[in-house]
């Protein structure tokens, strides 16, 4: 009888031991599942900070996957207008008084910090975005991207944009869906 209590004793706590253990593997699954979590939350993080997002003044270090070289912009200025640009009315690009059109002007400076030269307006694209914009500038502006900029050389200019834009956060975006993709915020003052 002795040796059946001692053999229920003994299972008893291999059972009470394998049920602590499995509840002890269990915290540890969550623990290295909240681990993970962090993890992932971190490595968002890290992608949202490797999202190159700059102000205006700032100079961006880019690099173009496309064209496998490196260069520099720097946002000077950014405004919303009705105002005629370099000449230009509104109503030269087709926007009356029924239509709320504006020019957007952001003023950039392009250097090459690459070892060959580049024109600018053949492999440097930049998109004005926004929630419910999307549009490319207007070749009739900034005419000096058209030269050849050598190593070292910078250019600047206007980058102008047409449209009915709203008063929202506007973002000029370099090396678009690329790994490089870099953009500006342009917010929009009264």
């Amino acid at each position: 009888m002795k040796k059946i209590l001692v053999l229920l004793f003994a299972t008893l706590l291999l059972v009470v031991s394998a049920c602590d253990d499995s509840d002890e593997a269990s915290k540890s699954n969550d623990n290295d599942e909240k681990a993970s979590e962090t993890t992932g939350d971190n490595k968002k993080g890290e992608k949202l900070k490797d999202k190159r997002i700059y102000r205006i003044g700032e100079t961006a270090e880019i690099f173009s996957s496309t064209y496998d070289f490196p260069y520099e912009v720097t946002v000077n200025s950014f405004k919303l207008t009705t105002d005629a640009v370099e000449g230009v009315t509104l109503a030269d690009k087709g926007y009356d008084g029924s239509r709320n059109g504006k020019f957007a002007v952001v003023n950039v400076t392009i250097k090459n910090t690459s070892d060959r030269p580049f024109v600018p307006k053949e492999k440097i694209s930049a998109q004005l975005l926004s929630e419910s914009v999307a549009e490319t500038s207007d070749d009739k502006f900034f005419k000096e991207r058209n030269e050849e900029l050598k190593p070292g050389e910078e250019v600047t200019g206007n980058l102008v944009y047409t449209h009915s834009f709203d008063d929202e956060v506007y973002f000029l975006t370099y090396e678009q869906k690329a790994t490089t993709e870099t953009k500006f915020e342009l917010p929009v003052t009264n």
